[in-house]
């Protein structure tokens, strides 16, 4: 299976690891790891396999494309302490490539806020104000899946090709 740069991104998200972490459990420069999120140029293919086995040690299930479906990632095992979503909210935003301004701006929700619900530092949520995020994904092409009895959250695309949809701007 081919694993896209925005999996590998949204993966090191879910996980809460920095680029320094990911490099260091498969022998890779930081920058190596950088460019590859980037998609500034392609691991060879023993390099691929070794990071989507260590994130699948850690725990990471990588989603094939289905029929209607893009490719996502999700915790393997359900069960992961993730108060309010939070690092389900940093998995999509690193799978879409986008800053905290870049969501604020989609989203109306201040990246202040944004901050402090991805790195669990809040003590509640406005339901508006998820609903606001969850929107702002899904003009993007992204879901934010559920946790079932046999698997964990994650987040994917709703498209197959979600390079070939261009998201939509508009604020709701």
């Amino acid at each position: 299976m081919e694993i896209l740069a925005s999996q590998f991104r949204a993966a090191r998200a879910l996980l809460g690891k920095d680029q320094e972490d990911v490099a260091a459990w498969v022998g890779l420069d930081r920058r190596e790891v950088s460019r590859w999120e980037a998609a500034k140029y392609k691991l060879f293919s023993s390099d691929a396999e070794d990071l989507q086995k260590a994130f699948e040690k850690n725990g990471i299930e990588f989603l094939p494309a289905t029929g209607a479906l893009g490719a996502g990632v999700r915790w393997r095992k359900p069960g992961q302490k993730d108060r309010f979503r939070g690092a389900q909210f940093r998995a999509a935003r690193a799978m879409a490539n986008q800053s905290m301004r870049d969501l604020q701006e989609m989203s109306g929700v201040n990246r202040n806020f944004v901050t402090r619900l991805e790195t669990a530092q809040i003590g509640g949520l406005n339901l508006e104000t998820l609903k606001k995020l969850e929107r702002a994904f899904a003009r993007l092409h992204i879901e934010l899946t559920p946790e079932s009895e046999t698997w964990g959250a994650g987040v994917r695309w709703t498209v197959p090709d979600p390079f070939s949809q261009p998201p939509t701007k508009e604020h709701s």
